[in-house]
């Protein structure tokens, strides 16, 4: 298995000590006498239903156990960065975490064909997209590099929001700064349409915006609501350019330690939240349009102005070809388009 590291200040390494004690301590391989827990770091704000689906599935977990097994759950990047995060669930010292599959294309090169531009045609196929052999085939490289999928929860479409003007065309990208998560595909999509993307942390994106280290971002209507995005944006353009799901990722071997009981019990859980999650976030995101109305300048895009994004970012597919590989980019475009 190939490590990734990446460098941390001294107060990130001690929040990942931390963690570590924790998550060292479920190898046993059934439900024991006393109670396991596992710590769970969440990069979303506690007003977010992605925080509400962690603490549905600790309840969960806490239930079907009879507090045999716990979930500590951390949100709001207290154990660190995304990447951060994922890096150490990916070494063993965190259990569980979720990030988009952006994110984990830094581990796993070939999650970048979830979040090529204009390809998911619906909330329903990316939900259905894992229980595929395409799906089978993900599942396999994760484990590959020391994560365990253990379930996805619904962010949505993501759409371009900028304080300088209305989003049209990608005509109107070109020259503005945006921020993107750290992904190739991300930053070559935007490249691609003439922005200058600059990868940042979403913890970072609020006070970047603020202090106009970038004009722009691209990120799901439910989630700018939850982070206030909108007290430092203008204009947000419908460009739903991904549509976008977080998956929670277990550190593989901390799974294998575990007995088939409490895997049982981890799945099931996870089920709750998802089908819980799932069925909520598309609700919540045509609630936070209507709010995001009376707060910003919202835009649709027409359908031929939607193809000529489509056309400006259709050669990122070619691009990204070889590192997610010509038989999974095919079952990953019959599976999701």
């Amino acid at each position: 298995m190939s490590i990734i590291t990446t460098p941390g200040s001294r107060r990130n390494f001690l929040k990942l000590s931390l963690a570590a004690g924790a998550a060292s301590t479920i190898a046993a391989p059934a439900i024991a006498q006393r109670a396991r827990t596992l710590r769970f770091g969440n990069p979303q704000p506690t007003e977010s239903n992605y925080h509400a689906a962690m603490m549905m599935f600790a309840d969960e977990v806490a239930k079907l156990s009879s507090n045999k097994l716990k979930i500590e759950t951390f949100p709001n990047s207290q154990l660190g960065s995304i990447k951060e995060m994922l890096t150490s669930v990916q070494l063993g010292s965190l259990a569980i975490t979720n990030a988009t599959p952006a994110w984990h294309s830094n581990f796993i090169r070939q999650m970048d064909v979830f979040t090529l531009p204009f390809l998911v045609s619906s909330p329903d196929k990316l939900k259905a997209s894992l229980d595929t052999p395409f799906g089978a085939n993900i599942k396999g490289l994760a484990e590959g590099a020391g994560f365990k999928i253990l379930g996805t929860w619904l962010m949505g479409a993501r759409h371009m929001v900028n304080n300088v003007r209305p989003i049209n065309t990608p005509a109107d990208v070109a020259g503005l700064k945006f921020r993107v998560i750290s992904s190739q595909v991300y930053l070559q999509a935007f490249r691609a349409m003439g922005a200058s993307p600059v990868a940042l942390d979403s913890a970072e994106i609020y006070l970047a915006m603020q202090q106009k280290v970038v004009d722009g971002l691209e990120y799901p209507l439910r989630d700018l609501l939850d982070v206030k995005l909108y007290e430092v944006s203008k204009y947000v353009s419908l460009t739903n350019h991904v549509t976008d799901f977080f998956i929670v990722s277990m550190n593989k071997g901390l799974w294998d330690g575990l007995g088939k009981e409490e895997q049982g019990i981890l799945e099931a859980a996870m089920k709750t939240s998802m089908d819980w999650e799932w069925k909520v976030q598309p609700e919540a995101t045509v609630a936070a349009l209507d709010k995001l109305k009376t707060l910003m300048s919202v835009n649709d895009i027409s359908p031929e102005n939607r193809k000529l994004f489509v056309d400006a970012t259709r050669p990122v597919y070619q691009q990204f070809e070889g590192s997610i590989g010509k038989d999974l980019l095919a079952q990953g475009i019959a599976a999701l388009s």
